[in-house]
């Protein structure tokens, strides 16, 4: 009966996405192709397993820094509220300019998550606040090739709602007190992508070494480093692009792994500003070091004589990942002694913007542990 009444919710919701997603859409159409500016007020379902259902309110200013971009700049925010309580207030800033990109995601978030600290252990019922900016300045040497320099600021307090949720929060060191980690860091992007946003072929491959090191402010016994490397591919089948493969491989490893605070291990399901599909943030043990593998087939509807369906993509994805070494507690595990995570889903896709390429997504999974999980956002995972 459960189930049944979550699958319910979820087509309800889904039916409120469509209906308010065409509603926009009808202000959004721009058939010119002029590169102007334009600002849209979006307002769409949110669902993350980690903290429920609830809605998304996006103000969202998009502008061509010249005419030879293919892909426009956009500043917005994300004002989220869910059925737990939960709630953020995030901005974001993709700046694309003729030699300079900057990149930048920044808020407050206040959830009310479950986590697992041990396998043998039931959940811990945990209120997390996080204050954080991330922030990257990416500099063309080439058409293509592009350094970067970044930031990463977070602020983390862990509030447990009973004795022995707080007990077992402070032994892992997640404190209720806020822990500051700054991180600077230093990439090498190689960018093939034919578009910004959403793609229909090309390639981009991103290397970033990040320092957290004690002349930073960091307390001198909790100093580490961590490299990241993202590899992302679109392939189009057809000539229409409307047949689209799109791979993406995200690895984050984390030196010196037993000095670093425990708001920096790994939590599998959500990653800082990486989401790993099918999983609960908090289901799965906080770990130093985590690989994950997307794919998804993309289909688009050409010339149906419904302007709603015209802004359909039909999506079909899987995923399979691994977090291992250092466990928040308990022995450390190795690659091999990692449990495998592994997951299957469809989604949809609503083009709200049709010149930027923007869409809503809704995404529904099942995965290894047997739990159906959806997603509602804005923009792409992959």
């Amino acid at each position: 009966m459960h189930l049944v009444m979550k699958r319910i919710q979820l087509l309800s919701a889904f039916s409120a996405l469509l209906f308010s997603s065409h509603t926009l859409a009808e202000e959004t159409t721009d058939v010119s192709t002029d590169k102007e500016s334009s600002f849209k007020t979006i307002a769409i379902p949110f669902y993350d397993p980690s903290v429920g259902a609830g809605a998304s309110l996006v103000p969202l200013y998009s502008f061509y820094s010249s005419d030879e971009e293919t892909s426009p700049s956009t500043l917005s925010a994300t004002l989220t509220y869910t059925e737990s309580q939960s709630y953020s207030v995030r901005g974001n800033t993709d700046i694309l300019l003729d030699r300079f990109r900057i990149v930048t995601d920044f808020g407050y978030n206040y959830s009310n998550i479950d986590v697992q600290l041990l396998e043998q252990l039931k959940t811990v019922a945990t209120t997390q606040k996080e204050i954080n900016f991330f922030g990257d300045v990416y500099y063309s040497l080439t058409d293509d090739l592009y350094i970067g320099l970044g930031i990463n600021f977070t602020a983390n307090s862990y509030i447990g709602e009973t004795n022995r949720d707080r007990l077992l929060l402070g032994v892992s060191g997640f404190t209720e007190d806020y822990q500051t980690d700054i991180g600077l860091k230093l990439s090498v992007l190689f960018d093939k992508r034919e578009h910004y946003y959403y793609p229909y072929s090309g390639y981009m491959f991103e290397a970033t070494y990040e320092d957290h090191a004690k002349w930073l402010g960091n307390d001198g016994d909790k100093t580490y480093s961590l490299m990241t490397t993202d590899y992302r591919h679109y392939r189009s089948l057809v000539d229409e692009n409307n047949h689209i493969l799109a791979t993406r491989w995200l690895n984050r490893y984390l030196f010196d792994a037993d000095n670093a605070p425990a708001s920096a291990l790994s939590t599998y399901g959500r990653q800082g500003r990486d989401v790993q599909r099918g999983f609960i943030v908090g289901d799965y043990v906080p770990a130093a070091n985590l690989t994950s593998l997307e794919m998804e087939y993309r289909y688009t509807p050409l010339n149906t004589g419904n302007e709603r369906l015209d802004r359909l993509t039909y999506v079909a994805l899987g995923g399979i990942g691994k977090s291992f070494g250092r466990q928040a507690l308990g022995p450390e595990k190795s690659f091999s002694e990692s449990d495998t995570l592994s997951m299957v889903g469809v989604g949809l896709r609503y083009r709200v913007m049709r010149k930027e390429r923007i869409n809503v997504r809704m995404d529904v999974t099942y995965n290894n542990d047997g739990d159906w999980l959806a997603y509602f956002s804005l923009g792409e995972n992959i």
